[in-house]
């Protein structure tokens, strides 16, 4: 008998017939059921050392995101550390792949997770560091601390640059974003980092939804709420984690703000940018512009001029339901999104591994570089 397991931190799947190696048959979970917000999966398979497996995800095109399938790559790991590619096939409906497993146990995801005990180990980094602290804001719905990390040390004429990843949970790649960011920021060797703390204090929520996170929920919270779409309409007691970041950020101020996300449709990091927000300005749009192409030296695979979703707002129509639309509009700063890829980088294309979490911290790490450029203008 086949073994499917999920029962894990962000491990997610449904199980139709796990009976025979040669046709294996899963589905997708919805965050919500009946919704068609889900496209993540984790899940480990058990005992087929040396056997064709063949994996079926049916119902994998009624997913919004069901473009996302074309020419996709999912991972797989022996150790949950290496993750390497596999290619599949998507007639529209379900979702194929076949693999025959070098050990006994190998593990399959949407992409390399980022699991409690990574972030754990982050927080734990920081928490050593002379130059930064960690703090728990608040409670998620199921008890889950919500943590910021500040590096710098706040103080006159010092700027405070918020950064926010893992908004939706599925989109792992922004949290190994925020490492190599974090880590970049605590490196005591680094003179970039050390000249940016004397002028800037940073503070980042690694995991905006960790209750999300544990569950292998691809877009929600524990309470089926999407944070990328409450920071206007707010409450404790359905969305805490907005709720207090949110007021957080009032006790600070915001002079600059990034928010990682993952993307499932482009092969390369792209922005989203507030520009429907009512008090939208020039000066905004300037500094915006001069960090893009900034970040564009940094990491050359940073696309912000090729075409990608419409997801502008006519000037002055935008509801602020977003944190780069809440925060644009009422601190007046500059504010976007950075979508991460879950597929391939299409300028540097990797057969075996894909898109890496190696990668996102590279970026994270970057853009750092870029906010050096315009900081002196903020």
């Amino acid at each position: 008998m086949s073994k499917i397991t999920c029962n894990f931190d962000s491990g997610r799947i449904g199980i139709i017939d796990e009976s025979d190696w040669s046709n294996i048959r899963l589905e997708i979970l919805p965050d919500i059921e009946g919704s068609d917000e889900f496209m993540g999966f984790n899940f480990a398979a058990t005992g087929a050392r040396g056997k064709e497996c063949n994996f079926t995800l049916e119902h994998a095109g009624n997913t919004r995101w069901a473009g996302g399938w074309k020419n996709y790559r999912i991972a797989a790991s022996y150790d949950r550390r290496d993750w390497f590619r596999i290619p599949t096939t998507f007639d529209g409906s379900a979702l194929k792949w076949s693999h025959t497993p070098e050990q006994d146990r190998v593990s399959y995801a949407y992409h390399a997770p980022y699991c409690e005990l990574e972030r754990f180990a982050l927080l734990e980094r920081c928490a050593a560091s002379p130059v930064a602290r960690v703090e728990s804001l608040a409670r998620t719905l199921e008890g889950r601390s919500i943590d910021l990390v500040t590096v710098g040390e706040p103080g006159t004429g010092k700027k405070a640059i918020w950064v926010l990843a893992r908004q939706h949970p599925g989109e792992s790649q922004s949290e190994f974003t925020a490492e190599g960011l974090l880590d970049r920021l605590i490196d005591p060797a680094d003179p970039l980092s050390r000249s940016l703390l004397e002028k800037v204090v940073f503070y980042v929520v690694p995991n905006m939804n960790p209750d999300g996170s544990f569950r292998g929920y691809h877009r929600y919270n524990a309470g089926g709420i999407d944070l990328n779409r409450s920071w206007s309409n707010t409450t404790p007691e359905k969305s805490p984690e907005t709720w207090y970041v949110r007021e957080r950020m009032r006790q600070t101020g915001v002079d600059f703000c990034y928010d990682i996300h993952g993307d499932e449709n482009n092969h390369y990091p792209w922005p989203v940018r507030p520009v429907g927000v009512p008090s939208w300005s020039r000066k905004q749009a300037d500094l915006l512009g001069r960090f893009e192409e900034a970040l564009k030296i940094a990491s050359p695979n940073y696309q912000p001029d090729l075409p990608k979703p419409n997801y502008d707002h006519a000037p002055g129509t935008d509801p602020l339901a977003m944190a780069i639309s809440w925060t644009a509009e009422t601190f007046g700063c500059p504010s976007f999104i950075i979508e991460i890829p879950f597929l391939d980088d299409v300028f540097d294309p990797d057969e075996r591994f894909g898109w890496t979490p190696r990668r996102s911290r590279l970026f994270g790490a970057a853009s750092l570089e870029a906010l050096a450029a315009v900081m002196d203008a903020l």
